[in-house]
């Protein structure tokens, strides 16, 4: 038979494709980590599965923090009783001039949070806990916001409003074929302003622009704003030119303008709870929405004769009428809403919360929260 004999570039090679075993004790297999090695490619070489990769970690957890980062030379416990070493630890450039007579520093650990764990680290979660435990939310600088008010439609008197302005036209040619009746007015377009009676007509100042909403009967006159312009110059015999800034819904040149008026409250002033506060109903809901959601606009029967004042908070509630023996029962708790803006004729409000959808004209409302 014939036989033939291995060469010497044959014995090489298999030597190269020989895993680098260490030293086994009671039948244990170790490896020795050459660069480039990772513990997904020695669960597959050794244990025939990459994903058993945990299982190779765990035996190994005295010497290796962090299964992503093995070094050279480091022996890796695959199975057996046998012992790991730490290996090389990756090179790390330092500084070994010293001044004459200088002493040598304390390592100082470094500022900052902690480096990136692994969901395998323990200590990981410390890490995330403390930094959840150190987030600070944003919270709201004070009860009722400026937008809020100023888009908040509110109660007048049932005559409108006395000496109110009117958008006059715009400075731009109708080229679509519609009147300036019928089109509206865009976003930083140009047009002139009827001032209302009194108003000083300087550059600069603004004026609310808005439009009525329906009459309530024993309550007063909606106004609803639509915008706000700018004036950008003086005003000549009552009249000035101005640009859209702000708008809440469509502007149209007959809409109406009178003077602006901002919300000031102290930062950091919330309400407080009270019991058996002010009983009043919906007076208005804007858009008559048959599902009214959080952040709509409505406006209360109570107004500044009543006590409310903007950051005021109410319930609304539904009657559960009568048991069976004929005793009433306790209303229902059904959104939460947050005044906004007060006049003498209501109390405009925004919902903040609500459990049930079903909000409507004419149901009741109590303060539940004061401002201070």
């Amino acid at each position: 038979m014939l036989r033939l004999r291995p060469t010497l570039a044959t014995i090489l090679l298999l030597l190269s494709l020989t895993p680098a075993l260490g030293t086994a004790q009671e039948g244990g297999r170790t490896h020795t980590v050459k660069r480039g090695d990772t513990l997904w490619d020695l669960a597959q070489q050794y244990l025939g599965d990459a994903f058993k990769w945990p299982e190779i970690y765990r035996r190994n957890q005295a010497n290796v923090t962090d299964p992503n980062l093995i070094y050279p030379d480091q022996v890796i416990v695959i199975d057996g009783d046998v012992v790991a070493t730490a290996g090389t630890p990756p090179d790390q450039p330092t500084d070994t001039t010293m001044a004459p007579g200088a002493q040598p520093s304390t390592p100082q650990e470094p500022a900052g949070p902690p480096p990136a764990m692994t969901i395998f680290n323990p200590d990981r979660y410390k890490v995330v806990r403390s930094s959840r435990s150190s987030l600070t939310l944003t919270s709201p600088a004070a009860a009722v916001r400026s937008g809020d008010y100023l888009q908040a439609p509110f109660m007048w008197d049932a005559a409108g409003v006395t000496g109110a302005g009117k958008l006059d036209a715009t400075t731009a040619a109708d080229g679509v074929g519609l009147t300036l009746t019928e089109r509206p007015i865009q976003m930083f377009e140009n047009l002139y302003v009827q001032l209302p009676a009194g108003a000083a007509g300087t550059k600069d100042e603004r004026y609310m622009v808005f439009r009525y909403g329906p009459s309530v009967e024993g309550e007063g006159k909606v106004v609803v704003p639509t915008g706000i312009v700018r004036l950008t110059a003086d005003a000549t015999a009552g009249r000035a030119p101005a640009i859209l800034m702000q708008k809440y819904e469509d502007v149209f040149p007959h809409h109406l303008v009178m003077a602006l008026d901002t919300l000031v409250l102290r930062p950091g002033i919330f309400p407080t709870r009270v019991e058996f506060g002010t009983k009043t109903k919906i007076a208005y809901m804007y858009g008559n929405p048959v599902l009214p959601p959080v952040g709509h606009q409505i406006i209360f029967a109570a107004g500044s004769t009543d006590g409310l004042v903007p950051g005021d908070q109410l319930t609304l509630q539904i009657d559960m009428g009568n048991d069976d023996r004929g005793q009433p029962l306790p209303a229902q708790d059904v959104a939460t809403a947050r005044i906004t803006r007060v006049t003498q004729w209501g109390a405009s409000a925004i919902i903040i919360g609500q459990t049930d959808g079903g909000l409507r004209t004419g149901m009741a409302a109590v303060v539940t929260g004061k401002m201070p």
